[in-house]
């Protein structure tokens, strides 16, 4: 359900890409203050893209369950 007009951090995979960019970048930096800022950001990223991930799974789910029921509908249409 990926579409490329969505920005970055409305994706399950995007939010896990800013997730890994903030721990590299946590990782990198030597001021404590700024580095545990990093590395919560980078956990609420991920937990963003948890969320996302399930909707994402959810409405995928739907959305072929309802292709399923519709093209059920339309055999037993034609069976009339």
């Amino acid at each position: 359900m990926s579409s490329n007009r969505r920005k970055r951090e409305d994706t399950a995979e995007g939010c896990r890409v800013l997730a890994n960019d903030d721990r590299k970048r946590a990782a990198l930096i030597s001021n404590d203050q700024m580095r545990a800022i990093l590395e919560c950001s980078a956990r609420v990223w991920s937990e963003r893209a948890n969320l996302l991930g399930r909707l994402e799974a959810s409405l995928d789910a739907r959305s072929a369950r309802n292709a399923s029921a519709f093209a059920e509908l339309n055999v037993n249409a034609d069976l009339r």
